[in-house]
This record gives structure tokens, sequence and C-alpha cells, in this order.
């Protein structure tokens, strides 16, 4: 990595872009005039688009003026340069927002996830026009709240987008989108992803009175919220198998053809290798579980005393967040009534409680047998010199969906993480071999060789 990469690289970790956390709203605004100033030097347009306080959205346009339709393309290039929460930050080896390099990885916060792909595509496209070989038009759209449910992504999107057809105005008419917010199979197993699940969350708050009750003047005579929280998880999910037990939450579900499971199975990590990834010590689901199922999952329960000592007490509130992951066919209004539903017909009548369930993203899948897809998957074949699978993924990305349902184009996600990078973790990392090789695929992408007529 040389020196101006480095640079590049350790000032836009240092921007601490965190979406979710409204106090580092600057942050934010940092990195979009960090962005637009780099891509300025480019040669690109950058025009940014935002509405109330929702983080910028960045499109940059590089369009040719002596455009010839016949063998130029437009390549849309979609990333977030949102990052996670550093939390909890004591697990961290090294500073979060400070760039980090160790036994040939690389880390800090975002260098996955998705700050690092934004650094190989200027990289790439600098590359290309000093060499005079960047031929294609190139539009991109850097997004600033897809770690935040991308809760403006279409409505900014859309406010850019007119007119369609003419490329100095708006998006301008794209060919083809390129998201770089995906990984890789393994160290130098290329993928491409043409499935993602979509996605709700949800929160409940259960209040049984006004205060902490001592729990021995009122033992067994109040409800305890905690115990309600875990009683409805029970009625909604089976502990052991995972499967979810609200009727009519499998009934759209898109049954998965024999030959798509042939083409999931064609390379996938053992079980073992998968659990040195993750941590985890047993799987209870096999491994298409997470990519062609629904799931509900808890991600964080809150309620009564966990400090230093001990108290006593009957909390007076308990509050669970939860996420729901949608496979094709599944439409987010429906699940979101028929859970809503299954909850308040499933808490005691002597409580109060309170149900935010949001309206989510739909599911993404796509055809890949596409000459794009088809001329990407040999690009990467040849950087990385091992075949390119096929895959759907587990996570949702609001954003792609987006794109799918209001320009109809050819969609490919790839990227070039590995799958022990710790993303949303603490330790983020990527590796730096991984990462030279991506700024070199994303070259062949870029140039005309992904021209496929």
């Amino acid at each position: 990595m040389n020196n101006k990469i480095l640079k590049l690289f350790s000032d836009f970790i240092s921007i601490q872009s965190v979406s979710t956390d409204p106090s580092r709203h600057q942050e934010i605004l940092k990195a979009v005039e960090f962005l637009k100033k780099e891509i300025d030097l480019l040669g690109f347009e950058v025009k940014t688009y935002q509405r109330d306080n929702c983080s910028p959205l960045i499109i940059a346009k590089y369009y040719f003026k002596d455009d010839r339709p016949q063998d130029r393309k437009t390549i849309g290039i979609y990333a977030h340069y949102d990052v996670q929460p550093e939390d909890p930050v004591e697990q961290w080896k090294s500073p979060p927002f400070e760039l980090t390099f160790k036994n040939g990885k690389i880390f800090g916060r975002g260098v996955a996830d998705d700050k690092g792909h934004i650094i190989q595509v200027l990289t790439a496209l600098d590359l290309l026009i000093k060499k005079n070989k960047l031929k294609n038009n190139i539009v991109l759209i850097f997004e600033g709240e897809e770690e935040n449910e991308s809760k403006n992504f279409e409505s900014l999107i859309t406010q850019a987008r007119p007119p369609f057809a003419k490329a100095s105005e708006g998006l301008g008419k794209i060919d083809v989108f390129y998201i770089l917010d995906m990984g890789m199979k393994a160290k130098n197993i290329p993928q491409i992803y043409y499935g993602l699940r979509g996605i709700m969350t949800g929160e409940i708050k259960i209040k049984i009175g006004t205060t902490d009750l001592h729990s021995g003047v009122f033992g067994n005579r109040v409800l305890n919220p905690v115990q309600i929280i875990a009683e409805l998880l029970a009625k909604i999910k089976d502990g052991k198998t995972n499967k979810i037990k609200v009727p009519g939450f499998y009934d759209q579900v898109q049954k998965i053809s024999e030959s798509e499971t042939a083409i999931l199975s064609e390379y996938t990590l053992s079980d073992s290798e998968e659990k040195k990834n993750s941590g985890v010590k047993e799987f209870v689901g096999g491994f298409l579980s997470s990519k062609v199922f629904p799931s509900f999952e808890v991600n964080g329960i809150d309620s009564g005393y966990t400090g230093r000592g001990f108290k006593t007490i009957i909390p007076a509130e308990a509050m669970m967040r939860f996420s729901i992951r949608l496979v094709p066919n599944q439409k987010p209004k429906v699940i979101k009534k028929i859970i809503g539903e299954f909850i308040k017909n499933n808490l005691p009548k002597e409580i109060d409680y309170k149900l935010r369930i949001d309206d989510g993203c739909e599911p993404f899948y796509t055809d890949f047998e596409n000459p794009y897809a088809k001329k990407t998957a040999k690009i990467l074949s040849s950087v990385f010199k091992n075949k390119t699978y096929f895959n759907r993924s587990g996570g949702s990305i609001a954003a792609v969906e987006t794109l799918q349902r209001l320009f109809a184009k050819p969609i490919i996600l790839t990227g070039f993480t590995l799958p022990d990078e710790n993303i949303h973790a603490p330790n983020e990392n990527i590796d730096e071999e991984m990462f030279e090789k991506g700024i070199k695929v994303l070259e062949k992408i870029l140039s005309p060789s992904i021209n496929s007529g």
C-alpha cells in the first residue's frame, strides 16, 4: 500500500461517522466533506442530497462529453460511508478510529464495512484516469445511513433521479449497479451475491407500574415484566430449533429448488471453520437456514438492576428490541401485522405495553445469469485465480431493493472482506492482500472489459 492510499485510508477511518448516534452528526458531515473533496479531485461532478437532519447522500458523476452509446456503458457503484458504533471499546486491541497494521491485517472501525470499499473505488478510479484507461461513464452513490436502516435512501435517490434519461442531470441512464458491501467466501475465493434477506426491527416496552418494587413485599403479588418478555419469546420462537411459531409467518416463503440448493452448496465452510470464525460453540441450523429462511432474533433486553452489588427488586419495566429477517415473497406489511397481532394477543391484560415495528425493507433476489454477472465472475476469477461462486446472504441492504425497484437494471453484489474480519464487532479488520487485489478487480470492472456489448 503506497503512502497516498495509506493517508487517504487513515484520514477516512479517523472520522467517527456513526449514523445511529445523533451526537456524532458533525462527524457524518465531516465524512461527506472528506469524500466530496477527494471525488472532486478525480474530476467528478459531485452533489449531495439531504432532508431534515439525515445523513447526506453523495451522488458523483463522471461522464464523457463525446459519449458513444454503442460501446460506452454507465456503471453505478454503491457503498456507504457510515459505520457501526465502536462499543464495547474495552475489547479493542487498538484504537478503533486509528488505522493499525498487524500481521497482514488492517484494523479500524469501518475498514471492512464499508469504508475500505470506498477507498478501493477511489484508488481504482484514480489509477484508471491517470493512465487514460477509464472508458465508461461512472456514477458513485455513497450513502450515510446504511447502518441506520437506510431510512431516507429512497426519498433521496428519488430526488437525485430525474430527469432519468439525461446524462447531464440527475443520475442519468445507468446500465448496471455494483454494490460493494459484501465479502468473499474465504481468502482468494470470490463470490457474487444474488439474494439478500429483508429486515424489520421492533421494540416492545412492558410496564407493570410506576416504580420498581420490593421483591419481598410484592413477590408473588405482581407480574414480573422480565418474565413476561421471556414467556412471550417462548411463544414466538422455539428455543431449540429457532423455528418461528407465529401462525402464518412462513406462508409466503419462497421454496428453494434443487438446482439452487446445488449452487449454494458448491462451496461451503465446514462447521469447524465457521465456529472458529464466529466464536460459536455449536450451530443448531444448517448453512442454508440463515440464507433462504426467515428469522426472528432478539437484539437486546433491558430491565432491572445489573450494576455493582445487588438490588432485590421487581422491575417496573422491561424492554426488548428484536429484528425480523425476511426472504423472497414475504411482505413487510403482512409480517408486521401478523407479529403485531400475535404479540397483542399473547400479553397479560394486567400490564401496559408499547409496541413499535418499523416498515422495514423487502428482500432482494435477482437473476445471476445476466451478462454483467458472468463478466464480473470472470474478472474476479482472473485476479484471485479461483472459481467465482454465487451465493445468497442472510444480511440486508435496504438500498439494494430500492435500486432494483426504481431502476430495473442488473445489480451485482460483491466485495473483498473475509468471514473472520469482525464486522460490527471490536477489532474490525481486513486482509491487506485482499484489499490490494480488490483494487485490481475494480480497475478491470471500471475499464472497458465489463462492457457486454
